[in-house]
């Protein structure tokens, strides 16, 4: 079934042994770049406050670090080229890869229909309650077809989105132009283990052999800063494991709930209750403006009371206009949601980010209920739905912000489910759909499907597993992030992934 957002799997991706090393509060300034100025005596905490503050921070380091240098940092990043950057998408709980990429061959869609007579997919357009799938372009492009939940409208899509899904995004899958999604339909490693505990431990680290920081993390302490905490960031209450660092700091963000504030919830006049006679309230603005303005002459007290009236109005104005200038890419995400749980959310605070250009190269999202169980179709098809429409949206945000060239996003679950159901749902299995998303990515088949007729599974009747996880972690970290795979991975190297579509490496 499709449990709460805030589920055990999610909680087992967050760092829960270490507490924050601080609290560090994000001027609004410093996210729109920082328009008065980087020169020290424009960062002093006094000065980057007065705009206002977009939200917080917890810090997690092996030190404090003091105000100054850690805006001096911060500043200094945002005059240097945007860096490469990855965003890591966890998708909670095990998604099942064979109900997002159907098998269309067709024996192994008959071995599919036959062990899923209740959840399998149908090939073509939705029928009889029935949802469709589309075969995907390109070399063997008739292996697998998306599940008509993540395909835009027209041709028997269903996603209700006529502009972003991971057809879209997939294009004609030659890993030319617009083909901007590479598919690994069975990743894992050998042996499995499907517990969430150890395998979501095993994919956060990079690692099968227990290590506490996260892969991502190991990165960081070669290649970032010793005093910029948003350097990497997890958009949620706590860190991931995946950017622990054992020595540069890092940090979670999970709202910036101050960008966009109003001085009243209704945007103009209220009304209160005073001994049963109601009022109105004059809380506007240009109110509040005119107030301070007053002298009050001969009143000290106040003169001082309506000065800080004036100069809350001042923040106000000045903070929402910086609000609007970050905020202001103008792409419309398929949820409006502020909820800090919400998939667009979350994404909108990482393009915010990553466009600020204020050190950002590593941001980490955990989404989602994808332990499907019971009542699969009903919890899995609206996320996937979410997904696939989300994803499109948050590369035309970075577009509009004019640093998608420079993002990557790579989208993971902690292992697949069972090819057989088991009543309304699926166990957990081996071999997981990962995606990788951006312009330099070389779209298409980046890894094999191993079939799944029951000759070609093991004696559990799961997937084999041709790609082993860290393989495709090698790729990033030498192709994208620009270091040595084996000084981050412990054990390799490991093979190099095998593309069926021919294409010579993961990036362009």
């Amino acid at each position: 079934m499709n449990r709460c957002i805030e589920c055990e799997e999610i909680q087992l991706a967050r760092v829960t042994d270490v507490a924050p090393s601080q609290t560090l509060p994000l001027p609004t300034e410093a996210l729109a770049g920082f328009p008065e100025g980087r020169e020290r005596m424009s960062l002093t905490r006094r000065r980057l406050l007065s705009a206002g503050l977009a939200g917080f921070a917890s810090v997690y380091g092996s030190k404090m670090l003091g105000w100054d240098e850690i805006w001096d940092s911060v500043a200094e990043a945002s005059m240097a080229p945007t860096s490469n950057c990855l965003v890591l998408l966890y998708l909670a709980g095990g998604n099942d890869g064979l109900n997002t990429l159907v098998p269309q061959a067709t024996a192994d869609f008959n071995s599919y229909t036959t062990k899923r007579p209740a959840l399998a997919r149908i090939k073509g357009p939705n029928s009889g309650g029935h949802i469709g799938s589309q075969p995907v372009a390109g070399v063997a492009g008739a292996e697998l077809g998306w599940a008509n939940v993540g395909v835009t409208t027209g041709g028997g899509g269903s996603n209700g989105d006529s502009t972003y899904g991971f057809d879209t995004l997939y294009g004609d899958g030659s890993g030319g132009l617009d083909s901007d999604l590479a598919i690994m339909p069975a990743v894992d490693y050998e042996p499995p283990n499907f517990s969430h505990f150890a395998s979501a431990d095993h994919w956060f680290n990079g690692s099968l052999s227990g290590l506490t920081t996260g892969w991502l993390g190991r990165w960081i302490d070669r290649n970032g800063s010793a005093s910029n905490p948003l350097q990497a960031v997890s958009i949620d209450s706590s860190l991931s494991k995946a950017i622990r660092t054992s020595v540069n700091p890092v940090c979670a963000i999970q709202t910036l709930g101050g960008l966009g504030y109003t001085l009243h919830p209704s945007g103009g006049y209220g009304t209160e209750t005073f001994g049963g006679t109601t009022v109105q309230t004059a809380a506007t603005t240009a109110d509040v403006k005119t107030l301070g303005q007053i002298a009050g002459a001969g009143n000290p007290h106040l003169q001082r009371s309506r000065a800080s009236f004036a100069q809350g109005a001042d923040v106000y104005t000045t903070g929402n206009a910086l609000a609007a200038q970050a905020l202001g890419s103008g792409v419309a995400y398929p949820s409006a949601s502020t909820n800090s749980n919400n998939l667009s959310y979350k994404l909108k605070i990482a393009a915010l980010l990553l466009g600020a250009n204020i050190g950002t190269q590593i941001v980490t999202i955990h989404w989602g209920a994808f332990d499907t169980h019971g009542n699969q179709l009903q919890g899995q098809d609206p996320q996937l739905t979410e997904l696939s429409r989300a994803l499109g949206a948050f590369k035309a945000d970075l577009a509009a912000r004019g640093v998608e060239s420079k993002v990557t996003t790579l989208v993971f679950s902690e292992f697949g489910r069972r090819v057989a159901q088991n009543g309304s749902g699926t166990d957990h299995g081996a071999g997981g759909l990962m995606m990788l998303s951006g312009s330099h990515v070389r779209g298409g088949y980046a890894a094999p499907f191993p079939g799944c007729q029951s000759a070609n599974l093991d004696t559990y009747g799961n997937l084999m597993v041709p790609t082993d996880f860290r393989s495709v972690y090698q790729a990033v970290i030498n192709e994208w992030l620009g270091d040595d795979p084996d000084m981050i991975l412990p054990g390799g190297p490991f093979p190099a992934l095998s593309r069926p579509d021919a294409q010579p490496a993961l990036f362009a």
